[in-house]
């Protein structure tokens, strides 16, 4: 199986489940500047985590006017949100397909393609805090999950759009863009490479009944991963008090060290007077 990922807001999953990815634009070509109409996705997690990256690099520069050949309406919508995630729609979903039979137009981040995707062959990702048993289809804590799972340097840029001779450097470019977000949200992805999660799914129809009807049954915007933010730092504070334990101790033997000394000297002197 050959795992692609599409994600999409949380007001389209409905109608998804009835006419499946039809080729339009949706959030994952809302920063780039291919206008034709197709169905867009990423190959693996290692795509989904590069395209995010991505989109968070291109949504910053705008916000600092660094536009390029962005068109004006995208950049003014842009500047008029406060967030990548607002500027996406919200919280939403990452749908998973097999994508053996479907024709990558373009790369391995931000893949398109003219064929349709069934909604029986869509399923939603979901994720599992396996000790607290909360699960969340959020795709904001999915992406922050799937990066603590794909080291930038395991990342290698593929696609029709680049060629042979310039793949080193393109994949050079998306690593650096990949680092510099996981060091600017390095406690939440810590959060979720420390805690035990398993990313799990759902068939579309089955999620839109059991969840989408039902969302006191699930935890949604980005609270899944608090537990293990919480849990983070309940094991920094031990470790903090066992360095003050270790200090303690220490200066403890110090200074019983140091009290021994004049026994030490005078057991020296009985010995020399005794001899």
């Amino acid at each position: 199986m050959k795992k692609c990922y599409h994600m999409t807001s949380l007001d389209r999953v409905r109608s998804i489940s009835v006419a499946g990815l039809t080729p339009q634009n949706g959030d994952n070509s809302k920063t780039v500047n291919d206008t034709k109409v197709k169905v867009f996705f990423s190959e693996g997690m290692t795509g989904a985590v590069a395209l995010y990256a991505d989109l968070q690099k291109h949504y910053d520069d705008i916000k600092a006017g660094n536009v390029g050949k962005t068109p004006q309406d995208r950049v003014e919508a842009v500047k008029a949100t406060g967030s990548l995630e607002e500027y996406l729609g919200g919280d939403g979903v990452y749908f998973l397909f097999d994508g053996t039979d479907v024709e990558n137009e373009k790369n391995f981040m931000d893949g398109c393609t003219d064929q349709s995707i069934s909604p029986e062959n869509l399923q939603v990702c979901l994720l599992k805090n396996n000790e607290t048993n909360a699960v969340t289809y959020s795709r904001y804590d999915i992406i922050k999950f799937m990066m603590s799972k794909v080291p930038a340097e395991s990342i290698y840029y593929s696609g029709k759009d680049v060629k042979p001779e310039d793949i080193d450097a393109a994949t050079t470019t998306i690593r650096s863009t990949v680092q510099s977000f996981y060091e600017k949200n390095k406690s939440e992805i810590n959060a979720f490479r420390a805690g035990n999660y398993t990313l799990e799914n759902v068939p579309l129809r089955e999620f839109c009944e059991k969840y989408l009807a039902q969302d006191d049954m699930v935890v949604t915007g980005q609270n899944i991963g608090k537990y293990t933010m919480s849990l983070l730092e309940d094991i920094e504070a031990v470790r903090n008090m066992e360095m003050l334990l270790d200090r303690d101790v220490r200066n403890l033997e110090l200074e019983y060290d140091m009290a021994k000394e004049p026994d030490k000297i005078r057991e020296k002197k009985d010995d020399n007077n005794n001899q």
